[in-house]
């Protein structure tokens, strides 16, 4: 697979029983992440370990470390689309307009629309269509039934976030998912917590958060592995899709 700054990602192998994707070894790691493997295990891979990824969730609460959205590893648009992200190809010409009018690489745009959709532009709920956002980042501030717009809203509040940050992609990706810091008044003014997506507060506030979220895009999406298929097994948090015993999403 073809992978941004021409690195090359080949052929991935199960590693003795255990859930995991060798890369070639001289696709080397991200040398802007903690416990980066070249080996994509549940808990880490090229872009970094999942505890470093998510740094204080099982302790005072999330404190995302830094890394830039230019010095990800990630696989090039039409890998993608050949692949796992076959289904979201039918919408490229959304992803090329936005990621043009934002300056976001449109495969970051379809990662996204994978994890958040299955890339289904008909996806329902709270926050429809592709990118699975509120209807505050619309045009106008009101959901319509463009796929353009939907992906321009998604694309939006993505690079909010982002700027929000000072650039740090790992706390805009969560954001994306309703991952939040400290000092926003939710959970005693703590940052999420393991414990919080599950608590009354938590569910007060809609379906529990997934807490592998950013393992899934980082390790397994822009990797080009189908995180809701064969390779579901990335994550270490591992969400039933409801709060009972140690079952949180």
């Amino acid at each position: 697979m073809a992978l941004r700054n021409a690195i090359t990602l080949a052929s991935f192998v199960l590693a003795a029983g255990v859930a995991a994707q060798s890369a070639d070894p001289g696709l080397g790691v991200n040398s802007h992440a903690q416990g980066a493997t070249e080996e994509v295990t549940p808990g880490a891979g090229p872009n970094g370990s999942e505890d470093w990824l998510n740094t204080g969730i099982n302790d005072g609460g999330w404190n995302p470390p830094f890394m830039a959205l230019d010095d990800l590893i990630l696989v090039d648009l039409q890998t993608y689309y050949s692949g796992v992200g076959q289904a979201c190809q039918q919408y490229d010409q959304y992803f090329q307009s936005a990621g043009k009018q934002y300056n976001v690489s449109p495969v970051i745009l379809a990662i996204i629309a994978m994890q958040e959709s299955s890339c289904n532009a008909n996806a329902g709920g709270p926050t429809p269509g592709l990118m699975q956002v509120s209807c505050d980042n619309y045009p106008n501030g009101v959901c319509t039934d463009s796929i353009q717009d939907n992906v321009d809203a998604g694309t939006n509040y993505l690079v909010s976030q982002i700027n929000s940050s000072n650039g740090n992609a790992v706390q805009a990706f969560g954001s994306y998912n309703g991952w939040f810091t400290a000092g926003n008044g939710l959970n005693n003014n703590k940052g999420l917590t393991a414990d919080y997506p599950c608590s009354s507060e938590g569910q007060s506030n809609g379906e529990p958060q997934n807490l592998d979220y950013i393992q899934q895009i980082f390790n397994g999406w822009m990797l080009g592995l189908d995180v809701y298929g064969d390779d579901s097994w990335i994550g270490t948090y591992k969400c039933a899709g409801s709060c009972n015993g140690n079952n949180q999403c």
